[in-house]
């Protein structure tokens, strides 16, 4: 028997590296289809999408708008810059409820699809409780202080009037803010004390070092409510009233201060009773 010749083999290549080379070509072919079809189906469904964009299914036939009392529905449709022709799938609901909220009647507005071609818009209303004097007129204030909207006779101006207010920096409503504190002191006043209602306040006067000043409507003299604790000072200031009215001493009160001791008033008298 002659001798087996030895099986030569190339220099840094062996059975099992070329195996491995060719498991990674494959991996490597099958990555880039999948790549290939996950752009066509991307392809396809931006074409479909655009397709649908313009597609007269999708058109608004519908449009139903509630909670609108001082802003009419033609105001509402009009600021949306939602017709007809419109196509819902391809409609911006955020751009169409910031624009409606951008009337100045509007506090927030709400905007839903209802498939495949109606929409519904709702929208809250600015609540006025105050009114304030500014360069350009008088306004109406909001819950928060805003001042949203020129007051324009022969419209309500039955409201409490808060001078000294400003726009800058806006809002000034927050908690513990001169403007907070005298909303919050009106919105005491609503609750439906006989002594001290909502309707018996005529201004509220916001000084410059932030302590407030109250003025009622068939009352001549301030009274002083300074700063912070208005809960507190409401209640007590309405059991003040009380105790003048009982002992009929309204005429010789020349001012209150609410602001003198923490647990005192001062009811300043023009001569004695």
């Amino acid at each position: 028997m002659g001798k087996k010749k030895p099986v030569k083999q190339r220099l840094g290549q062996s059975p099992k590296n070329s195996a491995g080379m060719g498991l990674r070509h494959k991996l490597i072919i099958l990555g880039l289809g999948f790549c290939l079809v996950l752009a066509a189906i991307g392809v396809g469904s931006f074409l479909m999408f655009k397709a649908l964009e313009r597609s007269e299914f999708f058109q608004v036939t519908a449009i139903r708008i509630q909670g609108g009392q001082r802003v009419t529905k033609n105001q509402v449709l009009e600021q949306s810059g939602v017709d007809v022709h419109t196509n819902l799938l391809a409609l911006d609901l955020d751009e169409v409820k910031s624009r409606i909220e951008s009337l100045e009647w509007v506090e927030a507005a709400e905007v839903d699809r209802s498939w495949p071609n109606r929409l519904q818009i709702t929208i809250r209303e600015r609540v006025p409780v105050a009114l304030t004097s500014l360069k350009e007129g008088l306004f109406y204030l909001d819950r928060n202080g805003v001042a949203f909207a020129k007051v324009l006779p022969p419209e309500d101006m039955d409201y409490p009037v808060i001078t000294g207010f400003s726009r800058e920096p806006s809002p000034q409503g927050g908690k513990g803010t001169p403007l907070g504190e005298a909303l919050q002191f009106i919105r005491l006043a609503g609750l439906g004390n006989t002594m001290l209602p909502g309707q018996s306040i005529s201004e509220i006067h916001l000084e410059p070092t932030g302590s407030l000043v109250l003025f009622l409507v068939d009352r001549p003299f301030p009274i002083f409510l300074g700063k912070g604790e208005m809960a507190t000072k409401y209640s007590r200031l309405a059991r003040v009233l009380g105790r003048l009215y009982k002992e009929n001493e309204f005429a010789a009160t020349a001012y209150i201060r609410m602001d003198y001791l923490p647990d005192k008033v001062l009811v300043g008298l023009t001569h004695a009773v």
